[in-house]
């Protein structure tokens, strides 16, 4: 019996997925640690030299260096889960790949929830570009939720399950076929 190809909706699923829970969350981590290095850079430098002043709030203030680390890792981890998904080996990743993405969803979540209901740290200071960053969080969440769905959906379809388990179900030896329309079968005859 031939093995099923990778349907177009297990890809999609696949690749959206990769996307919004590995390489965004991989792109976030890598433009914190460029900025943090550009400043390094830029608080060492002669102050003779014409250097361009950070100005406003602090872009990056209250990331910890845990929380990049555990974003990067999670990405990462993510990343590897995807690609062996694309593989379709062993037939547990149909369930661990749906079961990341609604795990990785739940955790954005509950980050905004908190994000929201926690109190402004007047001594870091507030400016107009937390409401912006709130706003960019939420539609991010709308993203990854929408994704969510899409997996969820797709990969408990027949030609996601088939992908996975290797092969087609056959029709059990008691079961009734599908009768043939009229036609169908003037049209064998004729063959």
């Amino acid at each position: 019996m031939e093995r099923p190809g990778r349907p177009l909706g297990v890809a999609l699923a696949i690749i959206a997925s990769a996307l919004v829970f590995s390489l965004l969350p991989l792109l976030q981590v890598g433009m914190v640690l460029t900025i943090r290095q550009v400043r390094l850079n830029s608080l060492n430098q002669d102050l003779s030299e014409d250097v361009p002043a950070f100005s406003g709030a602090d872009l990056i203030g209250g990331i910890s260096e845990t929380e990049l680390l555990v974003q990067g890792i999670l990405g990462l981890g993510f990343l590897g889960l995807a690609v062996l998904a694309w593989r379709g080996r062993p037939p547990a990743l149909r369930f661990m790949l749906v079961g990341a993405v609604v795990l990785l969803t739940g955790i954005k979540l509950a980050a905004i929830i908190a994000q929201s209901l926690a109190q402004q740290n007047l001594q870091i200071g507030m400016s107009s570009a937390d409401s912006i960053f709130q706003s960019l969080s939420v539609g991010q969440l709308a993203v990854e939720f929408l994704v969510m769905l899409y997996v969820v959906w797709y990969m408990n379809r027949g030609p996601a399950r088939a992908f996975f388990r290797g092969y087609y179900l056959s029709h059990p030896a008691g079961a009734a076929r599908p009768e043939a329309a009229p036609g169908d079968r003037a049209q064998r005859s004729e063959l």
